[in-house]
């Protein structure tokens, strides 16, 4: 017997607004399913990531750190690859941590550690997982100890071995080239394909990331190690390859960059360095390629040395290269060059990158990516398009803040839409593309801010980010207006007395790698029906649930847009009994913003009480929890909460005398969410 809590969060947005008429309930019949689950429901997250460690068992005495990280090797029964629902978080964003549920998770003694994911359009949409040197390129030798364990090497040699885990053993054959496929019905994991070169396996470099065409039913991979885009059937057989070094070079009269073979990765050779991504054997920077996308019978790709996206055709009929690269933009290399790892396109042409901090490997497995400096870009094409300049799109993009720490540039390198959430905070599938999801490391820690993040949970997380599609910076800077869904909450569910987890959040950086979510009527993820419900997000007036926002002359506040109808904005709900309207004020005897309320009850509504039920973490109303309402504004003061952040207090409109009547008696629930002001309130 199964309980799809899943199913059930996606059927109570459609109720969520009902459930504010007083003295109404809601109720949904839970599906009840003796069937096997599939692996995907809609809205859910497959997000990548290093699978961690296994230190050698214990013995007395202790030894030394140094011997500890000799035998410290990749944990096969480690997660490399988990799919998280999103459906549920069950408030409005606001920054605090989401241990949100997981669902399935895919070890590394099966996949190997991977990067790049995709989904295909099938009715239960299939899982392509690709291997990867991004969490580093880890060897060992022979037992020489005899503790049955391999003795961990930093340089290569003549009996050098790939570590366990560091490619997945679901089957024989893998290796630094497999692309594995997950069934969306079972489960099950097979080897889809091993990406070759003239005959010859990936020599350890990897894959970069992955593309589904679904116009074509194909499956586009970059090779880190030769710098060729791979064009695959979904039978897992080769079509046909794209050379960026020579064809795409050539069209732009640059000088071509062969695949050179002589610099193929070889462990056995003293000249590896588990430490030097420089001996790692990836391909010359001028033509090495990562992220990828199809758009508009085009395929987009990066290129990492240069920092540049170009695209290539693809033939209508047949889906194969066409002979016409087109170099797409620069991207801004502030404050360095850093390759773009994913790469997205919204319903209205936006194209959005995400970039991962530089490859590093340290012996201690702690960081796999610089922190701090990779950006969520957006750009869009100049309209009209500037004949002067050499590209089709904006030269300055748009970014995202990700993470509240430093410049806000937490991201490791991946990126996904998914669709809109309620103003109660459960999915909503009729809002296609209004959320944009990210994967980032660190993503709560901030010194400055520690005090107002701190009631929302653990301030150093791994995991994703999810915010509105549509707010970029400054608009929504910190991200206070977000989901933080923490990857594995066991790292940072700690007691008082309990000692740091070796490994964990707080001591990693760089583990977390690639997102995809599962969509359908949306044009994107996991489906490419026609839309069925109303677009969101970038470029749309309507992005996430509405807020209100202090608007008071002299404050600095978002412009007011009118979203009263038309194909860019949500239906309107249901009429509630209490519609919240207001503006802040600072008290100055007390250095508290006050938010002056003003309830609209519906005629006939025998109530005289409002009630704060509770509120956003941290956040406190001293002049609450009951206030009357006989006047027709009333003032809430709002307490602990930081200069820009979403403030959310659930409210109830009551009779007061029924309720101490201690008989049941009608609440009307609301929830009013706001946006504190950009600037503090100092007591005078």
């Amino acid at each position: 017997m199964h309980i799809d809590f899943r199913r059930r969060a996606i059927q109570l947005t459609l109720v969520s607004w009902t459930i504010l008429l007083l003295g109404t309930t809601a109720e949904t019949d839970l599906a009840w399913s003796t069937e096997p689950e599939a692996v995907l429901n809609l809205g859910d997250a497959v997000v990548t990531s290093f699978s961690g460690v296994s230190e050698p068992p214990t013995i007395l005495p202790p030894p030394s750190t140094d011997t500890v990280l000799d035998e410290t090797l990749i944990d096969l029964d480690g997660i490399s690859a988990h799919v998280i629902s999103l459906a549920a978080p069950a408030y409005v964003w606001d920054a605090r941590v989401w241990p949100a549920e997981p669902v399935r998770d895919f070890l590394a003694k099966d996949i190997g550690q991977v990067f790049g994911v995709t989904l295909d359009d099938a009715q239960a949409p299939y899982i392509y997982l690709s291997a990867t040197s991004a969490y580093g390129l880890h060897i060992v030798g022979p037992d020489a100890d005899g503790d049955g364990r391999p003795e961990r090497l930093k340089q290569g040699g003549k009996d050098a071995a790939w570590m366990p885990g560091m490619w997945g053993m679901a089957d024989p054959s893998g290796g630094p080239g497999s692309i594995w496929k997950v069934d969306g019905a079972t489960g099950q994991i097979t080897l889809f394909a091993n990406i070759e070169q003239d005959g010859k396996p990936n020599a350890g470099a990897g894959l970069g990331n992955l593309a589904f065409d679904a116009a074509h039913q194909q499956i586009f991979v970059s090779d880190l190690s030769t710098g060729m885009i791979h064009r695959l059937g979904l039978d897992g057989k080769e079509r046909d390859l794209y050379d960026h070094g020579v064809t795409g070079r050539n069209s732009a009269k640059l000088d071509p960059v062969g695949y050179d073979e002589a610099a193929r990765l070889d462990i056995t050779s003293g000249d590896f360095d588990s430490e030097d991504p420089e001996t790692w054997g990836y391909a010359d920077p001028r033509r090495a390629v990562w992220g990828l996308a199809v758009h508009d019978g085009r395929l987009y790709y990066a290129v990492t040395g240069e920092s540049q996206i170009w695209s290539v055709g693809l033939d209508k009929d047949t889906g194969a290269f066409l002979p016409d690269p087109r170099w797409e933009i620069d991207v801004s290399r502030k404050p360095k060059n850093l390759p773009v790892s994913d790469i997205l396109f919204t319903h209205k042409g936006a194209m959005i990158l995400a970039q991962r901090g530089e490859i590093k490997s340290t012996y201690d497995y702690g960081n796999f990516a610089n922190p701090g400096k990779a950006r969520v870009y957006r750009y869009w094409l100049e309209n009209p398009d500037d004949p002067a300049t050499p590209s089709r799109w904006i030269a300055e993009p748009e970014e995202y803040a990700v993470g509240f720490d430093g410049d806000n540039r937490q991201t490791d390198g991946g990126i996904a839409l998914n669709y809109g959430y309620t103003p109660d905070g459960y999915l909503d599938p009729t809002i296609c593309e209004a959320s944009l999801w990210t994967t980032g490391d660190n993503l709560r820690q901030s010194d400055a801010l520690k005090d107002a993040l701190l009631p929302g949970g653990p301030l150093v997380i791994d995991g994703l980010q999810g915010m509105p599609a549509g707010p970029v910076k400054i608009e929504n800077t910190p991200p206070w207006v977000s989901y933080m869904v923490d990857g594995n909450p066991a790292n940072t569910e700690l007691g008082a007395d309990e000692p740091p987890i070796p490994y964990s959040d707080a001591s990693t950086q760089g583990w977390m790698g690639d997102v995809t979510i599962y969509r359908t009527g949306c044009g994107g993820g996991g489906g490419s029906g026609s839309s069925s419900g109303t677009w969101g997000g970038a470029g749309y007036t309507w992005s996430d649930p509405p807020y209100v926002e202090d608007c008071t002359p002299g404050l600095d506040c978002a412009p007011v847009i009118d979203c009263t109808g038309g194909p860019d904005c949500p239906p309107p709900p249901p009429k509630a009994c209490i519609i919240p309207k207001g503006h802040f004020t600072c008290d100055e005897a007390t250095g508290t913003w006050r938010y002056d309320l003003t309830a609209s009850i519906l005629p006939g509504l025998n109530a005289d009480t409002l009630g704060i039920v509770n509120t956003s973490p941290g956040i406190s109303v001293p002049n609450g929890p009951e206030l009357p309402l006989s006047n027709p504004s009333t003032g809430l003061d709002i307490a602990g909460a930081a200069a820009g952040q979403l403030v959310s207090l659930n409210l109830c409109v009551f009779n007061k005398a029924a309720r101490d009547s201690g008989k049941p008696f009608d609440c009307c629930k609301a929830t009013v969410t706001v946006k504190m002001p950009k600037r503090a309130c100092v007591k005078m």
